[in-house]
């Protein structure tokens, strides 16, 4: 059982990892049961903007994707969530089950629910253009660099011995390439379809060591004579 009454629902509106109907199903379902319901189109992006919000976000009971990617977000800022429900890998009956709440069968949770597919539909869709970023699991991170060494984008920097995402904005879209290579998979693209990178537990995507090593590499080269030439690849970059 949940302690708050108040509860946050990513609906994932671009990507569409978290299906719309469980988002609706789920949404109604806690109403009924007296929680005080938010849907989001895009927690991500809330939590790249650092929305003045965020505190009372994580203070709520967070319906979203993995958890091991809420968690390491909320670190980033500084907030920290009580309790993560995924609702990406998870099937209404089981998330509900874990409160325990019945699913929705009233005709006034129908009608609630058809509410929520209006807030739902009307949500604007970023196709390409969302928020896609890297955070860091603190737990896993060996403040090793070689995502900071591998970036052509300046998205990492190093302070006083700690990795940090600083740019999140320059992160080209839908490339997760600096994850692939961070030897203890520390680094999380919520936005990436498959696991360990999206923040998922199994191995969906391996690459092996000698793999990691030579894309490592080869960025290193590359990036040395974009140097040498003075190209820089950063988002804005007017010099």
């Amino acid at each position: 059982m949940i302690q708050t009454k108040k509860v946050t629902i990513c609906a994932c509106a671009s990507r569409s990892f978290i299906e719309k109907e469980k988002v609706m199903e789920i949404a109604a379902s806690l109403q009924s049961a007296g929680y005080a319901v938010t849907i989001l189109p895009d927690l991500c992006r809330k939590m790249m903007e650092a929305s003045d919000d965020l505190p009372e976000i994580a203070s709520s009971a967070i319906f979203a994707c993995h958890p091991r990617a809420i968690r390491s977000h909320l670190n980033r800022l500084n907030q920290v969530a009580d309790t993560i429900f995924d609702i990406r890998n998870n099937s209404c009956a089981d998330v509900l089950s874990q409160l325990p709440i019945q699913s929705c069968n009233s005709a006034e949770q129908a009608c609630e629910k058809e509410s929520f597919q209006k807030e739902i539909e009307a949500f604007p869709l970023e196709n390409g253009t969302d928020a896609w970023y890297p955070v860091i699991d603190k737990e896993r991170c060996t403040e090793c660099g070689k995502c900071m060494d591998f970036c052509l984008f300046g998205v990492y920097t190093l302070e006083s011995g700690h990795v940090k995402v600083v740019k999140p904005e320059n992160c080209k879209n839908n490339c997760p390439a600096c994850a692939r290579i961070c030897p203890s998979r520390a680094i999380i693209f919520p936005k990436y379809d498959k696991s360990p990178i999206n923040g998922g537990l199994v191995e969906e995507e391996h690459f092996a060591p000698d793999q990691m090593d030579t894309m490592y590499r080869e960025r290193l080269k590359y990036k040395l004579q974009q140097r040498r030439e003075g190209v820089s690849l950063l988002k804005n970059d007017k010099s």
